[in-house]
């Protein structure tokens, strides 16, 4: 079932210096159906940040039509935007976002607290994530204690509290090393087969996209390839690795 679609999306950034604007996202049409995990991947330049940040209702395309869930984004001003976002969508951000002076439960718990949930089923919610994620041993440690892979699954249960549809990553990997880059994306893959949870992430880390069912490649501000896994991660990996080569290069 379709559960993201976006029409003939067209991104334009005027440069004011030298009077002239330029096309970052170049009329893409894109559909992403429930339960799909999806990447986006692409050179530097090729508005794959910019594609997520639109798909997700955090900008607004220049021309064009972005439906999630049946709700037609572009007609939302910002703050209807910011309320479905907040009820619908979880984003994971490749710098984290946690509150230094909050344990790492206490940040996972914020999106709860901010829709004035009762205590009792903030704590159940938070405790499953936790143990999901398999860092309930830390809950209460503060970011500033525990690794960069142990905040981001941090981040990740934050991005969960609110039972979303769909979760947008930008780089999710992306201040990783590779061994937590490969135990995050085990969990992501646990995340979308346990909670049947729509991920799309944008990345240019060649080993998480492999872990995903689709990747999606732009250049140019458009799509130049769309490949579903059907083999092991290993071979996804070098078929990914093959489309960037064709394409022009990897990050």
């Amino acid at each position: 079932m379709e559960i993201l679609k976006g029409i003939n999306i067209v991104k334009t950034y005027n440069n004011e210096i030298n009077d002239s604007s330029q096309n970052i996202i170049n009329g893409l049409d894109i559909t992403i159906h429930e339960g799909e995990f999806t990447a986006i991947m692409g050179p530097s330049g090729s508005g794959k940040t910019t594609l997520l940040n639109i798909l997700s209702g955090i900008d607004k395309p220049t021309i064009g039509e972005v439906n999630i869930m049946g709700m037609d984004m572009v007609a939302l001003n910002d703050s209807e935007r910011a309320i479905f976002r907040r009820k619908n969508l979880g984003l994971i951000f490749q710098n984290f976002n946690l509150l230094e002076d909050l344990t790492l439960k206490e940040n996972a718990a914020l999106p709860l607290l901010m829709q004035g949930e009762k205590q009792a089923k903030i704590e159940q919610a938070v405790n499953e994530l936790f143990k999901l994620m398999n860092i309930y041993e830390i809950k209460d440690k503060y970011p500033n204690m525990v690794s960069q892979g142990q905040r981001q699954r941090a981040a990740s249960c934050r991005a969960l509290a609110t039972n979303p549809r769909i979760i947008f990553a930008d780089e999710p990997t992306g201040n990783l090393d590779s061994k937590a880059a490969k135990k995050f994306m085990n969990y992501m893959r646990i995340i979308n087969s346990e909670k049947k949870v729509t991920l799309l992430l944008a990345t240019h880390d060649s080993m998480a996209a492999s872990y995903c069912s689709r990747v999606i490649f732009i250049k140019d501000g458009n799509i130049f390839a769309d490949i579903y896994k059907k083999e092991e991660d290993k071979k996804f990996l070098n078929k990914i690795l093959d489309c960037l080569v064709i394409m022009g290069g990897d990050d």
